[in-house]
């Protein structure tokens, strides 16, 4: 009878550790089914979008001004964002076109590139004949001509970008591309642009 209380003590702390391996086993399983289950399962899976024309999809374009009481100077910070469709072959002015040799911001979708490991679009970009720049996972064929691979969660590198600051204004833009529908032959465009000014 003396013994039993002292076996079990004995074996207490490899029941303890025992027991622990086994709820951190239980823990990382659950954990990776968790990440890696279907989507469809849980109603996460993104439907078939709607056969939409061309066009602006969503318009966003909220100005913020700061107005200094002492002083009359005030501050302005404009930001613009679209999510756009553009067919293959055809083009979308996010600025309003003013009558001149270059558009102010305009998207022109030349092609789909569905057969590469991950789905992407060429764009060609005017925005006032300034020269763009682009993430590492863009691909840069000619002047603001880009191969724009679809939206990873590392956005600044999948994207094409502008940054300027002179004195009292600062401008920055960026593009992204969000969705490739190949039967339609559209590309689905983020196209976000900031712009501020202060008084010096």
């Amino acid at each position: 009878m003396d013994s039993l209380p002292t076996d079990f003590t004995v074996e207490l702390p490899k029941l303890l550790g025992l027991t622990i391996a086994f709820i951190g086993a239980l823990l990382a399983a659950t954990t990776w089914w968790r990440r890696h289950r279907s989507s469809a399962a849980f109603g996460m899976e993104r439907s078939a979008r709607p056969a939409v024309p061309s066009g602006i999809v969503y318009h966003d374009a909220p100005t913020v001004r700061v107005v200094d009481l002492p002083r009359t100077d005030s501050q302005r910070v404009d930001r613009v964002r679209k999510i756009v469709r553009v067919k293959v072959g055809e083009f979308i002015d996010i600025l309003p076109y003013e009558a001149g040799p270059v558009a102010r911001f305009r998207i022109t979708l030349k092609s789909l590139l569905t057969d590469c490991d991950a789905p992407a679009a060429r764009i060609l970009v005017e925005y006032g004949g300034t020269t763009l720049s682009c993430g590492p996972l863009v691909q840069e064929l000619g002047h603001n001509d880009f191969v724009l691979p679809r939206t990873s969660r590392d956005d600044p590198r999948t994207s094409v970008v502008y940054f300027h600051e002179r004195g009292d204004t600062l401008d920055f833009m960026r593009i992204k591309l969000r969705h490739i529908d190949p039967d339609s032959q559209i590309a689905e465009i983020d196209v976000m642009q900031v712009c501020g000014n202060w008084p010096n």
